[in-house]
């Protein structure tokens, strides 16, 4: 497999990859640095947002608008984030102007649906307030915001969710046929359900602590396993399959501080990639042999990387793994 670092961010964070048009990109930033990139995968052309504070936890770009795009911004390791909130970024030409779109202390996800050609943005924060980085006395909240055509500035919000205890995975997938946006804390794993009256309500998946999390049909069954980081930043991938009641573990294998979990199809065949931020620091690949009996390949893919966010994609005509691998301040493709 080849590897193109693509871009070099110190203390680089948010790595996330998305299709504006017929051309795909790269949001890239730091968790420290205002140091926050658009870059095209084919043209290889960067483009430095600005006006950021640093503090980057994601990037995103809003449906059917190629020149806007939200995202979550000042949250400072270990958990310093009261001044973070949600920032939005116009591109005019090679220009960009940014502004603070909506204050939310300790902001960490964001993330939009787009429903019978509505645009719903969602972030997360992972607790309503911290006195120190080991306070988690606060539940996070999850706050809805209708991005209607010409919306203005500050964004007005619906708090949608204040229950939820050291969140940190977000994830836009499809429960029963639909696509909807899941999150996952101490609590387990939810995803909201919209309401005939736009009400968004929170629905339980699973109900063991979760760091992080993603789906895919490992088995070529046709039913998606529940892949997960347990607990919180955790030592533990596991891999479940659902049963008629539950849901019923396949696979267990050691993580240090495991982060960047992500799931895709590369040459046709399910894999899954993980990031390790302490111990190894390796970004590691798994591939199922026999789900079954539980049995799965594990692969170093990046030694010394320490990654914070991987991605799993392609672009139509080749397959792709993107990880931020803050350890070397970069940002890389595997292709």
């Amino acid at each position: 497999m080849k590897k193109k670092v693509i871009l070099n961010i110190e203390s680089v964070y948010t790595a996330n990859a998305f299709q504006i048009g017929s051309d795909f990109f790269v949001g890239a930033g730091s968790e420290t640095l205002p140091e926050v990139y658009l870059y095209n995968i084919a043209t290889g052309e960067s483009s430095l947002v600005n006006g950021c504070p640093g503090g980057v936890m994601s990037f995103i770009p809003v449906p059917e608008n190629s020149d806007l795009f939200f995202s979550i911004m000042g949250l400072f390791p270990p958990f310093i984030g009261a001044e973070a909130g949600v920032f939005m970024h116009r591109k005019s030409g090679n220009e960009w102007t940014t502004e603070k779109a909506f204050d939310l202390p300790f902001a960490h996800r964001c993330e939009i649906l787009n429903r019978n050609g509505k645009n719903y943005l969602f972030a997360a924060s992972v607790s309503k307030y911290k006195e120190n980085p080991a306070d988690w006395s606060k539940p996070g909240e999850m706050h809805l915001f209708r991005l209607e055509d010409n919306f203005q500035l500050p964004l007005q919000s619906e708090l949608i969710d204040n229950s939820l205890t050291r969140n940190h995975g977000m994830l836009r997938t499809k429960i029963n046929g639909l696509e909807t946006l899941c999150i996952s804390g101490a609590e387990g794993i939810f995803y909201f359900e919209q309401e005939a009256d736009d009400k968004w309500i929170k629905k339980p998946l699973f109900d063991k602590e979760v760091s992080e999390f993603c789906f895919i049909d490992l088995d070529g069954d046709g039913q998606e396993e529940l892949v997960c980081i347990e607990p919180f930043h955790g030592q533990t991938l596991n891999v479940y399959k659902k049963t008629a009641n539950t849901w019923e573990l396949k696979y267990t294998n050691s993580l240090s501080f495991g982060h960047g979990l992500s799931c895709g199809f590369v040459n046709g065949k399910p894999i899954i990639m993980v990031g390790n931020r302490r111990g190894s620091f390796t970004l590691d690949q798994f591939k199922v042999v026999d789900l079954a009996k539980g049995e799965f390949i594990r692969e170093v893919l990046e030694e010394d990387a320490g990654p914070t966010q991987t991605q799993v994609f392609s672009d139509g005509k080749t397959d792709y793994i993107l990880s931020a691998n803050q350890k070397k301040n970069e940002v890389a493709l595997y292709f």
